[in-house]
C-alpha cells in the first residue's frame, strides 16, 4: 500500500460517554481539554513555521490544512443507538468536505460511528487497526447493549466488507472472556499483545499492523483507545490496565501508520481522573504527530 497524499485534517470532538457503564464517565469532557493541550503546539508556529525537533525538520504549515468541525451539539443522549446514528451524520460531513476526520472522544462506542461512516464511504474492502488494551469483541450486554464502547470491534467484523485478517488488535493484554478467544480464531482476527513493541519495536509493529490491515482493501480505520498506554503513561483514562507500552512507542507507531489510515478515532482520554492534563497532552501530539507524518508524506 502506498503512502496517501492529504492535507487537509477535519477535527471534530464526540464528547459524548454515556456507554461507560463499566468505567470511569468523563471521557465526554476529553474534546476540548484535548484542544486547550493542543494549543500549546500551536502557539508555536511562526510565519507558518513549525521546528519538529524529533526529526531536525521546518513544517511549512501553509501546505496544511486544519479545520475545526466544533462538538456533537445534537444528540439524543436518552437513546444510545439514535446517538450513535446522529453521531455518524456528523461524522459523513467531514469526509464529505474532504477532510480527513481526526475524532476525539469520547467513549470508546463512538468509534462505531467512524467505522460505519469510513465503511459508507468505502466501495471495497476496509481494514481496521485498533489500538487498545481490551478486545471489544462483546456480543451483547444487559448492560451496555449491542453497541457499546466494549462492543464496537465485534460490530465491525459482522460488517459484509470487513475481513477478520484485515482487522488488527493492537496493545491487548490482560484477562478477557474464553468466547473472545473463539471469536478471534474463527474470524481470523489478528492479535498483537504488548510484548512485540519490547521485542521488535513500535516501527515493526505498526508494519506488521499495516501489512495485514490492508491486504486487498480500499481503505483502513485506525481507532486508538489511550488505554494502550501504561497506567503510568495515561492516568486519565476510562479503564485502566497495567504492562501497556510507553508513550515513546506509541508515538512511533502513530507517525508509521499516519499516511496510510484514512481516518483516525482517539478515545477514553478522561479528564476527570488526569493528574495535570498529562493525557490529554498526550492526545494533542497524537494529533499533530498524525498530521505531521502525512505532510512529510505529501511533500516528498
Amino acid at each position: 500500500m502506498d503512502k496517501k497524499k492529504r492535507n487537509k485534517f477535519g477535527i471534530l470532538g464526540l464528547n459524548y460517554d454515556t456507554e461507560a457503564g463499566l468505567g470511569w464517565p468523563g471521557a465526554r469532557y476529553a474534546p476540548d481539554q484535548i484542544r486547550e493541550s493542543l494549543k500549546w503546539i500551536l502557539n508555536r508556529i511562526r510565519d507558518n513555521e513549525l521546528f519538529d525537533t524529533e526529526n531536525n525538520r521546518l513544517i511549512d504549515m501553509s501546505k496544511v490544512e486544519i479545520k475545526d468541525f466544533g462538538n456533537l451539539s445534537k444528540i439524543s443522549r436518552y437513546n444510545h443507538e439514535k446517538s450513535m446514528n446522529e453521531t455518524k451524520l456528523e461524522v459523513d460531513k467531514v469526509f464529505d468536505q474532504g477532510y480527513v476526520p481526526i475524532l476525539l472522544g469520547g467513549d470508546h462506542s463512538v468509534a462505531w460511528p467512524g467505522i460505519k461512516s469510513l465503511y459508507d464511504h468505502t466501495k471495497g474492502n476496509m481494514g481496521l487497526i485498533h489500538l487498545d488494551t481490551h478486545l471489544d469483541l462483546v456480543e451483547d450486554s444487559p448492560i451496555q447493549g449491542k453497541y457499546s464502547g466494549s462492543s464496537e470491534i465485534r460490530r465491525t467484523a459482522e460488517l459484509e466488507r470487513v475481513k477478520g485478517e484485515n482487522i488488527v488488535q493492537v496493545g491487548i493484554r490482560g484477562y478477557n472472556y474464553a468466547e473472545h478467544y473463539h471469536f478471534i480464531k474463527d474470524n481470523n482476527i489478528n492479535v498483537i499483545n504488548p510484548e512485540l513493541f519490547f521485542t521488535k519495536g513500535a516501527k515493526y509493529v505498526a508494519q506488521k499492523s499495516l501489512e495485514l490491515a490492508s491486504k486487498g482493501v480500499e481503505k483502513i480505520y485506525f481507532t486508538l483507545d489511550i488505554d494502550v498506554l501504561d497506567s503510568a503513561f495515561a492516568p486519565g483514562s476510562g479503564a485502566n490496565e497495567p504492562g501497556g507500552i510507553s508513550t515513546y512507542q506509541l508515538f512511533k507507531f502513530v507517525k508509521e501508520v499516519a499516511p496510510y489510515v484514512d481516518a483516525i478515532d482517539i478515545v477514553e482520554v478522561n479528564p476527570m481522573t488526569d493528574y495535570r492534563n498529562m493525557t490529554s497532552t498526550v492526545a494533542s501530539k497524537i494529533i499533530m504527530d498524525f498530521i505531521v507524518a502525512n505532510y512529510y508524506a505529501l511533500i516528498e
